[in-house]
């Protein structure tokens, strides 16, 4: 009886095992794209920074430069950025007065007052007079010892002269330049196509949804980079991606591949033009296929202008 019980209990053991989930290993939850939290666009001029974001997911989803986005904030290196920090996203239009060592103060001079206005009153008849009427006029003697001044052919009036007035202007804030700040101004030599497939949806600027173009094919797929650079963000956060990698070419140019089944390398790693670096797939989608983004200062551009013609 005490067998039976314990081959009992040791069947009931086994049968609960084989119902465990056994957890993937670090390694492949890193390949297949770690979830992030959801970077969301911003509905005002600010961000609010959340758990897992980084600069260029938040420029990225809000089609900014990410040295706008640097300068805005005066942002140092290592360009550090907090749960919960408020990023501004665009440059405020506060106005700012220099003071006086750099724009001269408003100044008023006072000038001299003019007289004020007489009516002379002109007679219109004058009557004719002897000059022995005039000389017994009692009016005369007096006029003629008095000192008198004339004006001749101007007005008597005080000279005044008008000093300039300098009008109080107003200056803008020049943005906060970061002389730390990396500018890579090479152009990028070459692109390459990332993938091999059927060429399903091409860019639109007015149709949302269509920043990019889309390469349809078998899942598993090699996805390749399309120029040499370094990945800037890979993962899962930006809504509409699905498991995405970002890489940075140069100071003008980005290109992104959304909706891969693995992602092969991580974020801060350099990547060499035709490099694999993922597999097609449809996380984020219903359908397999890839999503390639180029963008030029921030602004979706289309892609079929830089990649080599098929």
């Amino acid at each position: 009886m005490r067998y039976l019980f314990g081959a009992f209990i040791l069947s009931f053991f086994l049968l609960g095992c084989t119902s465990i989930e056994r957890r993937a290993p670090v390694s492949d939850l890193t390949l297949t794209g770690f979830q992030k939290p959801l970077v969301r666009k911003a509905k005002g001029s600010t961000y609010q920074v959340q758990k897992g974001d980084t600069l260029y997911s938040i420029a990225w989803v809000n089609n900014l430069p990410i040295d706008a986005l640097i300068k805005v904030n005066q942002l140092s290196r290592p360009y550090t950025i907090y749960r919960g920090q408020v990023l501004m996203l665009h440059k405020q239009s506060k106005k700012h007065t220099h003071h006086a060592s750099e724009t001269p103060k408003k100044q008023t001079y006072h000038a001299s007052k003019a007289p004020k206005k007489h009516t002379i009153k002109v007679i219109e008849q004058i009557k004719p007079t002897s000059p022995q009427a005039l000389k017994s006029d009692p009016h005369y003697e007096n006029a003629r010892k008095a000192k008198i001044s004339a004006c001749t052919g101007q007005r008597c009036v005080k000279k005044t002269h008008k000093k300039l007035v300098q009008k109080k202007t107003t200056v803008y804030a020049q943005p906060y330049v970061d002389k730390n700040v990396t500018v890579d101004r090479k152009k990028v030599n070459a692109w390459k196509w990332p993938t091999k497939g059927k060429l399903i949806k091409t860019f639109s600027a007015s149709k949302a949804g269509m920043k990019g173009i889309s390469l349809s094919s078998q899942r598993g797929t090699p996805i390749y980079a399309a120029a040499s650079g370094k990945v800037v963000y890979a993962g899962s956060g930006l809504r509409g991606y699905g498991n995405l990698i970002i890489i940075k070419h140069s100071y003008d140019y980005l290109s992104a591949y959304a909706h891969n089944e693995r992602l092969l390398v991580h974020e801060n790693e350099s990547i060499k033009l035709g490099q694999k670096i993922a597999t097609m797939g449809d996380s984020g989608t219903k359908n397999v296929f890839l999503h390639f983004e180029i963008r030029y200062r921030g602004k979706s551009v289309d892609p079929l202008r830089y990649l080599p013609k098929r």
